[in-house]
């Protein structure tokens, strides 16, 4: 059951990593263009951004959600890795929920972490029916971090090949990061 997970996933691209390694994953608006690869629709991060959402690092409750569609199927020429996080570690500090996809016509809610956790329609998200507009708003709940996360909070980096674990495996060692890296091919499309 995706409630009962331990982790929340961010998914980017593979050139957004070192970045990353060095700075943490940081809100969209404290990123600038040369240290950061956008994969995201424009319009989508244009409402974010008019919303205040890219004051949030966004974390969604698993793998393979009709964002990491979008964003994959947009760009399948990119090596896509998830970047995951203990929802313990969200809990304590002080990440927020919104309950369902933040931009669906029907508004939404940045509720506190137990609050939101409540909040989520745990049965309809484990339908993953994408073709029901219900199920596919409640699939893109998010779990949003106010600030930045420092690489030593990162529980694993999940990828989806070994020719990408290797590269991950290489910047993991020079950024001196301690998580662990991992293989696992059907969290991305096309597996």
């Amino acid at each position: 059951m995706i409630r009962d997970r331990s982790l929340i996933y961010h998914l980017t691209d593979l050139e957004n990593l070192a970045s990353i390694l060095q700075h943490g994953l940081k809100p969209r608006c404290e990123l600038s263009n040369d240290e950061f690869n956008d994969i995201a629709d424009g319009e989508i991060l244009y409402s974010r951004a008019n919303h205040s959402l890219d004051n949030f690092v966004p974390f969604h409750f698993f793998a393979k959600n009709p964002f990491d569609y979008g964003v994959q199927r947009t760009h399948p020429d990119k090596d896509f890795l998830l970047v995951t996080v203990h929802r313990n570690f969200a809990r304590i500090s002080g990440f927020r929920i919104v309950p369902t996809h933040p931009l669906a016509e029907e508004g939404y809610q940045i509720l506190d972490y137990d609050a939101g956790f409540s909040a989520i329609d745990w049965e309809l998200m484990e339908e993953r029916d994408y073709d029901d507009r219900a199920c596919k708003v409640v699939c893109m709940a998010e779990c949003l971090s106010p600030k930045a996360v420092p690489p030593h909070f990162f529980f694993s980096i999940y990828v989806k090949d070994e020719r990408v674990e290797k590269i991950v495996n290489a910047m993991v060692l020079k950024y001196n990061a301690s998580c662990r890296v991992n293989i696992n091919s059907k969290m991305f499309v096309g597996e």
